[in-house]
């Protein structure tokens, strides 16, 4: 899940452009109208969970809020380690 700054390619989930996306558009705006736009707030609604859930194990452990000097494959094992004991508490 990405945001519009992304090309939608392959491992990248982004929405479509020139079509609503921002959760306040739907609210102001009314239902989604097509396919495309349905898309778009489904994206918007799953990448707003995601950033919560994020926020929530960023609070929990200041570990995940300094990640940079440490390997991909490190910062995916401290991410998966903190999900784990979240989950566990």
């Amino acid at each position: 899940m990405v945001n519009a700054a992304y090309t939608h390619t392959k491992g990248f989930m982004a929405p479509f452009h020139h079509v609503r996306y921002w959760l306040n558009d739907f609210r102001s705006g009314g239902r989604a109208r097509g396919r495309e736009e349905m898309f778009n707030h489904y994206h918007s609604r799953l990448r707003n969970v995601i950033e919560r859930a994020f926020d929530v194990l960023k609070a929990r452990f200041p570990i995940l809020k300094r990640m940079a000097p440490y390997s991909f494959g490190m910062q995916r094992n401290t991410v998966i380690a903190c999900k784990a004991l979240h989950n566990f508490l």
